[in-house]
């Protein structure tokens, strides 16, 4: 005998065989596929969605309780639960997608703890301690630059070879760069520390 495509709710807890109220749970996490009215279950559909949502650290749960149905009284009274090839539907949490977000928490939670490894280490700075430094150091790379026709002027007025004021203008721009290189290094190792 075939399951039917629609199912009213009571319906739908004979065919898994489970309590209307467990179909009602089922209802409210989202993990049933109802019609366009929402009064009646689509019964394939809403099956696939179950295994698809199921916990599987509940697994044994689900075994067990499938054994005491199977063993019990009840065993002749309905037909196994079509799409649970592992038994019986388990006590699930009422959450659609639990396995996503116990995932998502457990990789929260790593990613936080190698975070606090690597600024233990120093692998790792503060954004606002890295600000504070660029910012420094970039205010001080402005004031040089700003600063080098008034510091260059007086050396370059007397020389008329044009290689001679290249190589002193390079010079100095590299001066204020090694100075900002130092002043980065020195930002990365006193607040690493």
């Amino acid at each position: 005998m075939s399951q039917p495509e629609v199912a009213s709710f009571r319906e739908f807890a004979g065919i898994v065989g489970c309590k209307p109220g467990y179909v009602t749970q089922l209802r409210k996490a989202g993990r049933l596929v109802l019609t366009d009215d929402g009064k009646r279950v689509r019964v394939e559909e809403s099956l696939q969605r179950i295994a698809d949502t199921r916990d599987p650290a509940k697994a044994a749960v689900a075994e067990r309780h499938a054994a005491a149905r199977n063993n019990g009284s009840g065993a002749a009274l309905a037909p196994p639960p079509p799409a649970g090839e592992g038994g019986g539907e388990p006590d699930l949490p009422t959450s659609t997608g639990y396995t996503y977000w116990r995932e998502r928490t457990e990789r929260a939670k790593a990613l936080a703890a190698e975070r606090e490894n690597s600024l233990a280490e120093g692998k790792l700075l503060e954004s606002a301690q890295v600000e504070a430094a660029v910012s420094h150091a970039v205010t001080q790379l402005r004031t040089t630059l700003e600063g080098l026709p008034y510091d260059l002027a007086p050396e370059l007025a007397p020389i008329t070879d044009e290689g001679e004021l290249r190589a002193r203008l390079v010079e100095a721009v590299e001066l204020a760069l090694g100075e900002l290189s130092r002043q980065f290094a020195k930002a990365a190792q006193g607040e690493g520390a």
